[in-house]
């Protein structure tokens, strides 16, 4: 058995300054956490409070810190820290070896994504998100082979509403695998959703837009562990 993820995000369009963030890290007591967040400051996106959030994140959960109880500190830190005018959407998911479990962290509504058995559903999340913009909500799963969770941002989740061509999210996954869903990488997964993310945003994302993809697979090696990462750089940089 093995945990396979992957992640694909693109920034607004025309816009210079990245809202959401996204971070891997291996845990202390075995497995991976992916940190996903998104930060605003007085109703406006911030790249520093993100920022501040995922490392501050990061840091504790490389201490052993539950991630229910890092995201907790986290964002009362950041309440503190701004005077109530910042706040930040954190999403986690992490493969805990100590409990064999799949576990998810979220304060907000943005709706979990899982394909099992050939069927594509959303995660139930508590009815009143509101209470748990600093409360955040800990989902947990047992390892499942097969089971395969795909986290997302707003950009995602509100991808054509502007055009009035919102995406349908279900059918959206349930379509990448249409063909032959033993076949489908999670990177497939992760660039295929966020291509057709972007397509009813007519090619332009209105909304930074990330999707992260983890997955429960059997062994395809041994005790070998590998990360890819893609980072294009912008022509007005060079």
């Amino acid at each position: 058995m093995e945990i396979q993820a992957a992640i694909a995000k693109i920034d607004r369009y025309s816009s210079d300054e990245e809202g959401n963030k996204v971070e891997i890290i291996e845990r202390p007591n075995g497995g991976i956490s992916i940190v996903m967040a998104e930060g605003k400051l007085s109703g406006s996106r911030s790249k520093g409070v993100t920022m501040k959030a995922v490392h501050a994140m990061l840091n504790l959960i490389a201490e052993g810190v539950p991630d229910g109880a890092s995201s907790r500190v986290v964002l009362q830190r950041i309440r503190d820290e701004h005077r109530e005018r910042a706040e930040v959407n954190i999403s986690i998911i992490s493969c805990d070896l100590l409990s064999k479990t799949i576990v998810i962290t979220k304060n907000n509504p943005v709706p979990v994504l899982i394909y099992e058995g050939g069927e594509s559903r959303f995660l139930p999340l508590e009815e009143d998100p509101e209470s748990h913009r600093y409360d955040p909500v800990v989902y947990q799963f047992e390892f499942q082979l097969g089971q395969t969770f795909i986290l997302i941002t707003e950009g995602v989740q509100n991808a054509g509403v502007y055009n009035e061509n919102k995406i349908d999210l279900l059918t959206a996954l349930g379509s990448i695998y249409d063909d032959d869903s033993d076949e489908v990488s999670v990177q497939d997964v992760a660039d295929n959703l966020l291509k057709q993310a972007i397509g009813h945003d007519s090619g332009r994302p209105r909304d930074d837009m990330t999707v992260v993809v983890l997955k429960v697979s059997p062994a395809t090696t041994k005790d070998i562990r590998r990360e890819y990462v893609s980072f294009p750089i912008k022509k007005e940089i060079l």
